[in-house]
């Protein structure tokens, strides 16, 4: 989130709040849902300039500012970049790349034959997509012993399902789509925002090249509609990706006249 000026950032990790950490060699382990303001530096960088570890203000929540001792500034930033990495790797990561991917991925080959427009357009972009999610659930989130989670991270055990489905609940369809996802973060004018900057080019090229192939075969909204196959496929990843849930916006208005 930003300011109306453009110099101050909020960066708000609530999709943690409310959870019980990890138990690691019989250690409890710590997770904070932080809210940490950055302010843009006269030369283009993000600095932090206070950070609140929980999200409710309370006595026992202070506010860690620059000015602390450089231990405790330095701890607040630590808590900071372990949230980082938990909303990443479950939310951005694994939940929106691999776990999404498999729905689109299952979707496809249970209801699109092979000789469909939609199967030859998307079919290449699926390889190894059921297996390194295979690889990932026994080695990575898996509940047994000498899953990497499980046994290394304060985000694991239980938390990390948790997690995993306050994520979905969150999910929009637009929030997949970066320009429409980086506008409703008012981001587009944080300074080195590489993700952003790449994402914004090579959005228009891949969507000439889809749009050019959809056309050929889709003349009219109609044609779509009528479309059985693309239809129970959309229907397909709306159940079992965005949980049925219209508040996601997944191509909804297309379900509905069905």
């Amino acid at each position: 989130m930003m300011s109306s000026n453009g110099k101050i950032f909020l960066l708000d990790y609530k999709n943690l709040d409310g959870f019980q950490a990890n138990i690691i060699d019989g250690k409890q382990q710590y997770l904070a849902a932080p809210l940490v303001l950055l302010k843009s530096t006269r030369d283009d960088k993000l600095m932090p300039i206070a950070i609140q570890l929980k999200q409710k203000s309370s006595t026992d929540n202070p506010i860690f500012l620059p000015t602390d001792s450089k231990y405790d500034w330095l701890l607040a930033k630590i808590y900071v970049r372990s949230a980082d990495f938990t909303e990443h790797q479950l939310n951005a990561h694994l939940l929106r790349t691999h776990l999404l991917a498999e729905v689109f991925a299952v979707s496809l080959l249970r209801n699109v034959p092979m000789v469909h427009p939609l199967y030859k357009l998307l079919i290449p972009h699926t390889r190894y997509t059921l297996q390194i999610n295979n690889l990932a659930r026994g080695f990575l989130i898996s509940k047994e012993p000498k899953g990497f989670f499980n046994d290394y991270v304060s985000s694991g055990g239980q938390a990390l399902w948790l997690v995993l489905k306050k994520s979905l609940d969150s999910l929009t369809y637009s929030s997949l789509c970066p320009p429409d996802d980086i506008k409703e973060r008012r981001v587009d004018s944080v300074p080195g925002y590489y993700y952003r900057d790449d994402a914004l080019q090579l959005w228009p090229i891949i969507h000439r090249y889809v749009d050019g192939i959809l056309r050929y075969y889709y003349k009219t909204d109609a044609d779509v509609e009528r479309d059985n196959e693309l239809q129970e496929w959309i229907k397909d990843i709306f159940e079992h990706g965005f949980d049925s849930k219209a508040s996601t916006g997944m191509l909804w208005d297309v379900l509905k006249k069905q």
